[in-house]
């Protein structure tokens, strides 16, 4: 492959990442970091765990949600928790969900009303990589990777243009 061509691959290969990390943004899509062995099997620690945005109104029994759960119950920094909806009941008009770690003997001691609730339905768990985002590293890994992306892409080229200049097939030299 010639280096033209390679740049041009490189800088085609990053503007696709940036482009899908916008995209995935604007959807609304969340990595998720599993914190707990709550849902092991189904996601162990240590997973990463992709949702998207679901409507209060379509979530069922059986499916799997990120969400924050309500006071008193809160998770220090703010991580959502990643549990099964094991009911739903219509508490005083409202609609509210009750949720359990597939690990866990008992069902959460809470109920989650489902008004207004940010919720995240799970469609990919990827085990292992949920240690990277832990403790807010993902903010930091992802300038990096970005940075790398970014510093590759402008290296290629500058190489491929210096490459072009001395060429002397491309550009021969005369008397």
């Amino acid at each position: 492959m010639s280096p033209r061509v390679r740049g041009a691959a490189v800088v085609v290969a990053q503007v696709a990442v940036v482009a899908a990390v916008v995209v995935v943004h604007l959807l609304g899509v969340r990595l998720v970091p599993v914190l707990t062995g709550s849902m092991t099997p189904y996601a162990p620690a240590g997973s990463l765990v992709v949702t998207v945005p679901v409507p209060g109104e379509d979530v069922a029994v059986g499916d799997v949600v990120a969400f924050r759960p309500p006071a008193p119950f809160e998770v220090s920094g703010g991580h959502p928790i990643l549990h099964r909806v094991a009911g739903l009941t219509g508490d005083g008009g409202t609609l509210a969900m009750t949720t359990q770690g597939d690990a866990n003997p008992t069902a959460d001691p809470w109920q989650v009303s489902l008004a207004g609730t940010d919720l995240g339905r799970t469609v990919v768990v990827v085990p292992w990589v949920g240690r990277l985002l832990a403790g807010g590293a993902g903010a930091v890994l992802a300038l990096v990777a970005g940075g790398a992306l970014l510093l590759g892409g402008v290296g290629a080229l500058r190489r491929e243009r210096r490459a072009a200049r001395s060429c002397t097939a491309c550009h021969p030299v005369t008397a």
